[in-house]
């Protein structure tokens, strides 16, 4: 009987599809892949892993391009590291005795065009090391300073020494007072003062900074009295009164930076009235310039950007990015805008941008190309701004992988044009933004991009590696159920040949079906039939093969580590058997 070929070419249009039925699609897609990328217009072998640093427990590495030399900030457990451009360990400081808690939500954020690095685990406060001589690690100035759980009064007083104050509002037993009290003019120094709130007697400092003054159990609902025992009489004062079953700590689930200032979100308060604030998202006030943002209470004087908003009452804030000179901020169910106004009166303005979309975890946004890349609502979608630039890059394609719900963070690889989605295990499913194509890959994970080389940083639980020496070993491109005969004729393949350059032996397994839902394992041994043939790259023309049926299931692998190849084209020997 004649031979026909079979060929199949423009073997990186459509990449990697999982979604859709393999007997409706064109034979230049593939139903499985391992290891390889879709580029230059062929299938390229993934190149392998080089070891850079060995230590143990590498939970977080952040490139951090620091305004003295390049750096990583290497999270182990509850131990901090932070290496130079050679891997090689840089001394720092720890002046507040910072200790690391454990955890496995690291994220961070760049201030200052690199001088701070903020590093937030959603279990502490978050902390920022400053480029020095020596780094220096610290806690954010004025994080705890405002405790929203607190009822505020503000009121002015003037007064001679030792009068007393009444006010109205009422507290609990059991709650605290702290008076601040702040000259109205800048000639009033000043001055540390005794105060007598109902006879529990505390002090203010000449800052002001707020000062407990103990527990006060004689309140009653009309409220209580207090009185400035000395050095007050004449002067004008503004009170800050506040009162309070303080919390002890509060801890953010993300934070990043917008332009001079930071934003928070998903907090947490513990301690006396805390609460789970997962809708909510706090502002820091304007860092004065090279310096980190000095508070957060939007009730200290001077205070411009400090504020709290709720978002969503039902959704958890996941992460936010920044685009266009606007802050997206992601719950798991919704994407909210908050943009700067420049009124000083009115700095923020909040928006919803959709009730339908919205991020699956943090670290699963990324900014690329005037759009941002999001994990979240069961998909991987471009967002451009505005609800009707949503616009999936996975439907049809790869979906079903990312509706099970895991969390998937990304990572952008710019040398390759790529956006890589990796886990806390070995596959990363990769999508290459310039071709719009799938692929996957087996390997160490990717936790950052190393500019130093244009590179990537991989960590196992022992190494950091990066992507640029030899080939990860088993490569494969994978197809099932191929048309190969219209209506119901059977067909026999006789041999099988590649366009393909570079080195090494492609392994060819293969094996035909008579039926579109017979989904056969092309790598499962087949009677009767030479289903298995190997190929060598530098002399082989073709190999003979032995498959019959309707449809052809195939899979090609490449397994050596110091050899790569570029598949452009295959061609299978096709006779035509006889019609049923």
């Amino acid at each position: 009987m004649p031979t026909e070929p079979l060929t199949i070419s423009n073997l990186t249009e459509i990449g990697l599809v999982v979604d859709t039925p393999a007997v409706s699609l064109p034979p230049n897609v593939f139903s499985d892949v391992q290891n390889v990328r879709f580029r230059d217009g062929a299938v390229q072998k993934f190149p392998g892993e080089t070891d850079r640093f060995t230590s143990t427990g590498i939970d977080y590495v952040a490139f951090w391009p620091a305004p003295s030399g390049d750096k990583y900030v290497v999270i182990r457990g509850t131990t901090l590291q932070i290496l130079n451009a050679s891997y090689s360990n840089v001394s720092y400081t720890n002046p507040e005795s910072i200790s690391i808690s454990d955890s496995s939500n690291w994220q961070h954020t760049l201030f200052n065009g690199g001088f701070h690095i903020i590093i937030n685990n959603g279990a502490q406060a978050p902390m920022y090391i400053q480029d020095d001589s020596t780094p220096v690690i610290k806690k954010l100035p004025g994080w705890e300073s405002y405790a929203p759980s607190t009822a505020i009064k503000t009121f002015e007083y003037e007064g001679e020494a030792g009068a007393e104050k009444t006010i109205s509002t009422a507290l609990a037993s059991g709650d605290k007072i702290k008076i601040e009290m702040i000259p109205k003019s800048a000639a009033i120094p000043r001055r540390s003062e005794t105060v007598t709130v109902n006879g529990s007697v505390g002090g203010v400092t000449p800052d002001g900074t707020l000062v407990d003054i103990g527990t006060i159990d004689n309140v009653s609902a009309t409220g209580f009295t207090f009185a400035p025992n000395d050095g007050l009489g004449g002067s004008q004062f503004i009170i800050s009164l506040v009162a309070q079953n303080p919390v002890t700590a509060v801890t953010a689930g993300v934070i990043r930076a917008y332009g001079n200032l930071l934003v928070a979100g998903n907090l947490a308060e513990t301690g006396g009235n805390g609460r789970k604030l997962t809708g909510v998202v706090r502002t820091s006030d304007v860092a004065p310039p090279g310096n980190m943002p000095l508070g957060w209470n939007p009730f200290e004087l001077g205070a411009s950007t400090a504020d709290e908003f709720t978002l969503s009452s039902t959704g958890t804030i996941q992460d936010m990015a920044e685009l266009q000179g606007v802050l997206y901020i992601y719950t798991d169910t919704s994407i909210h805008a908050l943009q700067r106004t420049g009124n000083s009166f009115i700095p923020f303005q909040f928006s919803t941008i959709t009730d339908s979309y919205g991020a699956n975890n943090t670290g699963s946004v990324l900014q690329v190309d005037g759009k941002h890349i999001v994990y979240g609502s069961g998909d991987v979608y471009v967002f451009a701004g505005h609800p009707g630039s949503i616009a999936s890059i996975a439907d049809g394609r790869v979906r079903s992988i990312f509706r099970q719900g895991h969390d998937y963070k990304t990572v952008r690889f710019n040398l390759f044009d790529e956006i890589w989605f990796y886990r806390n295990n070995t596959t990363q499913y990769i999508w290459n933004y310039r071709k719009d194509v799938w692929t996957k890959r087996v390997g160490s994970a990717p936790l950052t991009l190393d500019n130093i080389n244009n590179n990537l940083i991989l960590a196992t639980a022992t190494k950091l590696k990066t992507v640029n020496e030899n080939y990860l070993s088993e490569s494969y491109v994978e197809r099932r159920r191929i048309s190969i005969t219209p209506e119901f004729d059977t067909e026999s393949l006789s041999s099988i040949a590649f366009i393909v350059e570079g080195s090494g032996t492609l392994e060819v397994d293969a094996v035909g079906s008579n039926s579109p839902g017979d989904n056969k394992d092309p790598t499962a041994s087949a009677s009767g039939q030479m289903n298995t043939t190997s190929f060598n790259i530098a002399n082989d023309y073709k190999q003979d093969i032995r498959v019959h049926g309707r449809f052809l299931n195939y899979r090609v692998t490449h397994t050596s580590t110091s050899n790569a190849f570029n598949l452009t084209g295959m061609q299978f020997g096709v006779s035509k058997g006889g019609q049923r």
